[in-house]
Order: structure tokens, then C-alpha cells, then sequence
């Protein structure tokens, strides 16, 4: 494996983190909002916190969704241009 697929490995794995960070940061703040509202109001209902959280991700799915096509479609193209070079066997 050259070191140019193993630098893109290691690039793909960081973009999935960068990727999947603010899904899950709205996940946690909603996630920890409602266990605030349910610990003041004593409701132990788990449908209580499933709903924000769910709300949370879609509005967080919305809103981050230019960010991540960017940073996909960039990735791709590098991914691509990789390939093509490793094919023709000037890949480094």
C-alpha cells in the first residue's frame, strides 16, 4: 500500500468524525436538555427524550448538510485522483 492511500485512509477516517461531530454535538445537547427537564419535573417517560433528540439530528442533518456535501465531494475528487495515479503507477 503507498503512502498516498494510507495518507487518504487516514484522511477519510478523520472526515467521518468531522463529518459525524455535529450530528452528534446536537444529539448530546438535546439529549442532556431533556434530562434536565425530565430530572425538574420527575417524568421518567423515555419517549420524553427520544423526540428532541431525534428533532435535534434532523435540524442538525438541515443545517450542516452543505458542509458535508462540500467536504465529500472535495474528498472524492482527491480519492479519484489517487486512484488514477496509483493505476498509471506514479502514486508515491
Amino acid at each position: 500500500m503507498t503512502t498516498g492511500l494510507l495518507g487518504l485512509a487516514r484522511e477519510g477516517l478523520l472526515l467521518a468524525l468531522a463529518l459525524a461531530a455535529p450530528l452528534l454535538i446536537a444529539a448530546l445537547v438535546a439529549g442532556a436538555f431533556t434530562a434536565i427537564i425530565g430530572a425538574v419535573t420527575q417524568v421518567r417517560d423515555p419517549a420524553l427524550g427520544l423526540a428532541p433528540r431525534v428533532a435535534a439530528v434532523a435540524v442538525a442533518v438541515v443545517a450542516a448538510a452543505p458542509f458535508i456535501a462540500n467536504q465529500m465531494v472535495a474528498f472524492a475528487a482527491r480519492a479519484l485522483a489517487l486512484v488514477a495515479e496509483v493505476g498509471r503507477g506514479t502514486g508515491t
